[in-house]
């Protein structure tokens, strides 16, 4: 039975040891080329993520291919559906995470500020100004599928709770400059971090100032996701004037880095220890994330870690499977345990048919032992000749030496499960009675006839 057993495990190990180590390999060994999403021009995506791509081609020789996006929603789908391995995104642009159930977070990177920008000669308020006024107020609300189309149509709606205040209009960067040039746009509120190109080329037009976003804090009481940030007087110009001309008070969202579940842990460790290099933060001017280390990095996570980041984060914690790729093979080790259950209980059903087929070791014990209860009957039934006392202390002798056999024979694990064993020791122990029984009265019958002869004699 142990053979068989031990077989059978050996067969299974055949089986799954070349799988096992391919998604070892594929697990542990960083790949030949990533894709990492850029998003648009003049956005602080595009600028972080070749800046990261070229620090890993630089340091681990890997080929990186950057694709365009136009923003936050666009990327949790490429990213969700593996058409590319990294990229950057508003964790408030999602409203359920079980639709992204491959996507992982490995940091927040930087705090995408809202800055809303509006023509220098607007004389009112475009969030709480007067309705007829802002009726007809044209409002570049950002790019389709971007996250700045999200943030303002969060933002207006929470000021008006209705879509018909303003003209909306979605616009790419370009065409924000052009229509403030042009006059054909009022307002637009523009999501980046607050580094950006695009915010620096809408203050060079002229044509605008930078307002203050009211009530921020009764807008981050509702939307947790958001904090607030602060821009500082003169920020992106000071001559010929400041812009913006005071301190101004906006909100923000943490842009975080993502990646897909099946992404190796090495890659991601690899880029997450690029992201945190304190040269790259320095370079790139990702100050928030420079000041506050992992704690900024980990903070607020909208989606579960990738185990690659969380190596980096807790370097003592490398389990040596990713706890991703165990998750995703659960139903094919589920599946190798069920047949080697079948295959043992066939094994078990077979051999106890062959033993049932088969003369049981007991067998030859317990036929002598019905053939010594004989023998002793028809001694008993045949009268006395002298010889039986004899016979019978032969019988009991036999009967001694069948069970210190049988003792010696049978294991401890048949003596616990086979219930002949222990009919047998009975059987054996009962004949010995019986027989001691017969031979004492025999002796006395011998004993008592002795007396009546010698008592005749006399």
């Amino acid at each position: 039975m142990k053979r068989i057993l031990y077989l059978l495990l050996f067969v299974a190990l055949i089986l799954l040891i070349p799988f096992a180590v391919q998604r070892l390999i594929q697990y542990r060994q960083l790949p030949k080329s990533i894709t990492i999403i850029t998003g648009k021009e003049g956005g602080r995506y595009k600028g972080i993520a070749e800046a990261l791509g070229h620090k890993i081609e630089t340091e681990h020789g890997i080929k990186v291919h950057y694709m365009p996006s136009p923003g936050s929603q666009a990327n949790m789908r490429f990213i969700q559906n593996g058409e590319a391995d990294f990229a950057f995104f508003q964790p408030n642009v999602i409203k359920d995470t079980s639709d992204f159930s491959d996507v992982r977070m490995i940091a927040n990177v930087f705090p995408e500020v809202v800055l809303t920008h509006v023509k220098k000669d607007l004389g009112y308020d475009p969030f709480i100004g007067e309705l007829k006024e802002r009726e007809n107020t044209t409002i570049a609300v950002g790019e389709e599928g971007s996250g700045s189309t999200v943030n303002s149509e969060a933002i207006l709606n929470h000021f008006d709770n209705s879509s018909l205040i303003g003209n909306r209009v979605t616009k790419e960067y370009d065409e924000i400059i052009t229509s403030f040039e042009s006059g054909s746009i009022d307002v637009a509120i523009v999501t980046t971090e607050e580094n950006a190109q695009i915010q620096k080329r809408i203050a060079e037009t002229g044509k605008t100032k930078l307002i203050e976003l009211p009530f921020a804090e009764s807008f981050v009481a509702n939307n947790p996701e958001f904090h607030l940030h602060e821009i500082p007087s003169g920020f992106y110009r000071v001559f010929p004037e400041p812009y913006p001309v005071q301190k101004t008070t906006t909100i923000a969202v943490n842009a975080q880095l993502i990646t897909n579940s099946s992404v190796s842990a090495s890659m991601v460790t690899a880029i997450t220890e690029a992201l945190m290099d304190p040269e790259f933060l320095s370079n790139n001017r990702l100050n928030d994330l420079r000041g506050g280390g992992k704690e900024y990095a980990k903070s607020n996570p909208s989606m579960p870690f990738h185990s690659g980041a969380n190596h980096f984060y807790d370097p003592e914690i490398k389990p040596l499977l990713n706890p991703d790729f165990v998750d995703s093979t659960e139903s094919l080790r589920s599946f190798f345990v069920s047949i080697l259950i079948a295959l043992y209980l066939i094994f078990r059903w077979l051999r106890n048919r062959s033993q049932m087929s088969q003369e049981h070791h007991l067998d030859k014990y317990v036929r002598r032992l019905l053939d010594i209860e004989q023998e002793q009957v028809d001694l008993d039934e045949g009268g006395m000749d002298g010889n039986e006392i004899l016979k019978l202390e032969e019988l009991l002798d036999e009967v001694t030496r069948l069970r210190r056999e049988a003792l010696i024979a049978f294991s401890a694990n048949e003596f616990r499960d086979d219930a002949g064993v222990e009919c047998f020791l009975m059987l054996s122990s009962s004949m010995s009675e019986k027989i001691n029984a017969k031979l004492t009265r025999q002796r006395l019958c011998a004993q008592i006839a002795a007396l009546q002869k010698e008592f005749s004699n006399s």
